[in-house]
């Protein structure tokens, strides 16, 4: 069986993450400024919420998909070293994010490539729903480095739990629910008001203890892979 408050905190540690949030105020930012203007508040949280969904069906799918690998990978004949291995990497993952909070101008991080941030925020001005859906597809997709660790180790988890597909599906889901709680939230506070300067100055203020929180879980859930 799965251990609801450890899924549920863990999929919290890895809501709140710098990359996604990050992305999300400055693409809320950018309706404000560029693409909201003679449309209701209305619009924008119409926008927001296709951009979350589309986040969240992302990152189901994706861990759909490593869920069928990790499956098939921890009943093959080498399941004991693949599991040493997963664990290392993600309690690796841990430390490179432990260690941001102290060193972020150290070379090696777990974040979105420059080049990733630079082609969503060219497309984050033309504001329709096609290019919405888009650019929650590429978030997801570029913000792996910092999302996806300990999504993988969670995926791994389940896949040892042999439940029906259907118990894993529900899982998933719920998972993902709560990953997308924290971007939920910070949609609500910019649409009912919050300004974009002030939500950026609160996510500067907090990185670091994001980060820690993320490197911490990554850590913990690397060891739990490695050694159970």
């Amino acid at each position: 069986m799965i251990n609801l408050p450890i899924l549920t905190a863990t999929a919290l540690a890895n809501g709140l993450n710098p990359c996604g949030i990050g992305m999300l105020i400055t693409f809320l930012g950018y309706l404000l400024v560029f693409g909201s203007k003679g449309k209701e508040k209305g619009w924008m949280l119409k926008t927001g919420v296709i951009y979350i969904l589309t986040v969240f069906v992302t990152y189901l799918l994706l861990g759909l998909i490593f869920y069928q690998v990790a499956f098939y990978m921890q009943r093959w004949w080498l399941a004991g070293a693949f599991k040493k291995i997963l664990g290392a990497l993600i309690a690796l993952a841990g430390l490179i994010q432990v260690k941001d909070v102290f060193w972020q101008d150290s070379p090696i991080h777990l974040r979105m490539p420059k080049i990733g941030f630079e082609k969503i925020s060219k497309m984050m001005a033309k504001t329709s729903t096609g290019v919405t859906v888009l650019i929650g597809v590429l978030t997801t997709v570029f913000s792996t480095p910092c999302m996806l660790p300990l999504y993988i180790g969670t995926t791994a988890v389940i896949a040892r739990s042999g439940l029906p597909m259907l118990g894993v599906l529900g899982y998933f889901l719920y998972y993902n629910l709560v990953f997308i709680m924290p971007l939920i939230v910070i949609l609500i506070s910019m649409v009912g008001g919050k300004q974009v300067v002030e939500m950026k100055e609160w996510e500067h203020k907090n990185t670091a203890w994001m980060r820690g929180l993320l490197g911490v879980a990554l850590i913990i859930m690397g060891v739990m892979i490695a050694f159970r």
